[in-house]
């Protein structure tokens, strides 16, 4: 599938974005990882994309005219084909729901009008859709929480949230790579490192990936973060079928 509506704008000197006109969707995603990868081989650059948009960052090129750059670029999201669906994993990150783990959960609980269990099984249900990083290294921006777990962020964001945090903000939920300010309400606890600048991939996810929530109790919390801090844990991986 195409998606001829963008248009092209600079950014500064040498950067340049192209934006969507599409709602976010799966198969807008597809196709946009497969516009990335083509810019890739196409320049030296580094190239960025969110949910509708892609940057182009320091593009590289000698004796070239913004007009001759343009068409370059059209070209190849003429010519692009969605990247494989196939190619894409699903992770299953274990989660501690209980309330000395996620701090807000029993104020969330009670904002919501709901209880512990209808959260858990909201929550662990959908198979979220991994958009893109951001906010901080190995952050995920996900796609799929249940409209009935939407709700605003906090409306004075916590100092420090605990690396590992699971949480809902807005329409979104996520998990906390490190310990950063925060605004979502922190829900929960995965005992796994999801972020480690030491390994070749820092992050087991990539754009595209799904990530699938499994409730844990706190004794296998303990555990399982015993193995991951041994280095003898990791989430299990399993390819998409779609």
């Amino acid at each position: 599938m195409q998606y001829p509506d963008f248009h092209i704008f600079k950014v500064g000197t040498y950067s340049w974005g192209i934006q969507w006109r599409y709602a976010p969707s799966r198969e807008l995603l597809q196709f946009l990882l497969g516009v990335k990868e083509n810019f890739a081989k196409a320049f030296d650059a580094e190239i960025i994309h969110t949910y509708t948009e892609i940057l182009i960052k320091n593009v590289t090129t000698e004796s070239t005219s913004e007009r001759i750059l343009k068409d370059r670029f059209r070209e190849i999201i003429k010519t692009t084909q969605p990247q494989d669906a196939k190619k894409a994993k699903i992770h299953r990150i274990p989660v501690c729901y209980d309330s000395s783990l996620g701090e807000d959960i029993n104020t969330y609980l009670k904002l919501k009008s709901m209880t512990i269990d209808q959260l858990v099984d909201m929550h662990t249900a959908p198979l979220y859709t991994v958009y893109f990083m951001g906010f901080l290294p190995g952050f995920p921006y996900l796609d799929g929480l249940d409209k009935r777990l939407h709700i605003e962020r906090k409306a004075i964001p916590s100092q420090k949230v605990r690396q590992g945090s699971v949480a809902i903000g807005g329409k979104q939920t996520g998990i906390y790579p490190q310990e950063s300010p925060g605004g979502w309400y922190t829900i929960g606890h995965t005992p796994i490192t999801l972020f480690d600048v030491t390994r070749d991939q820092p992050t087991p996810y990539t754009a595209g990936d799904y990530i699938k929530f499994y409730a844990i109790d706190t004794q296998e919390h303990q555990r399982l973060q015993k193995e991951a801090l041994a280095g003898n844990f990791e989430p299990a991986t399993e390819v998409y079928e779609g």
